[in-house]
């Protein structure tokens, strides 16, 4: 089957060919940058220009042989081939054209991507019982050398709004109840709780007004606020671009104070400098020096600042 890539420059999506009657394929890139938007638009929208970027021998790239394991024969594929670097996976978007049931992938080579992939499949068994995960179908360690999830996709829009609202909030006080075994925890003399690990918009949907939520590879247990700050931080990091600290907490301040006092935390300081160089460290591991860099002069900026009301 041909596939068609994009974007042209990256090669980072593959799309088969009859991909644009099924509705769901489109869900699988969301854009945030206008870019990127007005690019999408004109590659999913023309034919011509979408046939200047074709693949011919997908087999060659794609993992096909190891993931047609588990689907069958009537089932249509795309496929993200990840970020490059030491934790690279491939997310696979599934429909069976018999059924038009959809489904979602992950697979993993590296050793540290089966890890991750593995306790995602481990973290959402146990979250099965919560009505904003996926629902976890298969959790596999191949003796070929690969990690596999295949999970149910979820129903709803990206999300666009990053701000924290009551239905983040409340979602944090959910999680933090849960008692889930998995191979990540950063435990402390600090106060701790079970996280998603990745909390930003960009991993949730909105369905019919409630939230979603997907990409649970890094849950774990972590120093409470770790959820709250990543979804605060993460954004303005990568997003908006902005290293603008003070302004950053003086604008989330009051559910910054709302999320502690839940907890019967007054003084959150050391929260953030935890988060901080928890995330330092996390980044490095990952070799992405930009953000490592954002998080080390979080924390040094942490060391001095004053709370102002």
């Amino acid at each position: 089957m041909r596939y068609y890539y994009f974007n042209p420059f990256s090669k980072q999506y593959y799309f088969p060919e009859g991909f644009r009657d099924y509705k769901v394929f489109k869900t699988f890139y969301h854009p945030y940058k206008i870019t990127a938007k007005i690019m999408w638009k004109i590659w999913w929208n023309t034919s011509f220009f979408r046939s200047l970027f074709t693949e011919y021998l997908p087999e060659q790239i794609l993992p096909l042989k190891h993931i047609k394991e588990y689907q069958t024969s009537e089932t249509i594929l795309a496929f993200n081939m990840g970020t490059k670097g030491v934790e690279q996976k491939i997310s696979v978007l599934g429909v069976d054209k018999l059924t038009n049931k959809s489904f979602f992938i992950k697979y993993a080579t590296s050793i540290v991507a089966r890890r991750n992939v593995y306790n995602e499949g481990l973290v959402l068994e146990q979250l099965k019982h919560l009505p904003f995960v996926p629902k976890i179908e298969i959790n596999v360690s191949s003796p070929e050398g690969f990690s596999l999830i295949k999970t149910s996709v979820l129903q709803g829009h990206k999300m666009f709004e990053q701000q924290l609202n009551d239905k983040k909030l409340e979602i944090l006080f959910i999680l933090s109840n849960q008692k889930v075994v998995s191979h990540r925890k950063y435990e402390n003399r600090l106060k701790s709780s079970f996280a998603h690990g990745d909390f930003c918009v960009w991993n949730m949907l909105n369905d019919k007004g409630k939230i979603k939520i997907f990409d649970w590879e890094m849950g774990g247990q972590y120093p409470l606020g770790y959820d709250l700050f990543t979804c605060i931080f993460q954004y303005e990091f990568l997003i908006n671009e902005t290293m603008e600290f003070d302004l950053i907490l003086k604008s989330n301040l009051d559910i910054i104070t709302r999320y502690f006092i839940r907890f019967s935390i007054t003084k959150w300081l050391p929260y953030l400098k935890e988060f901080s160089r928890l995330k330092r460290e996390i980044e490095s591991e990952k070799n992405n020096n930009d953000l490592q860099e954002h998080y080390s002069q979080l924390e040094k900026f942490v060391l001095t600042y004053q709370i102002k009301k």
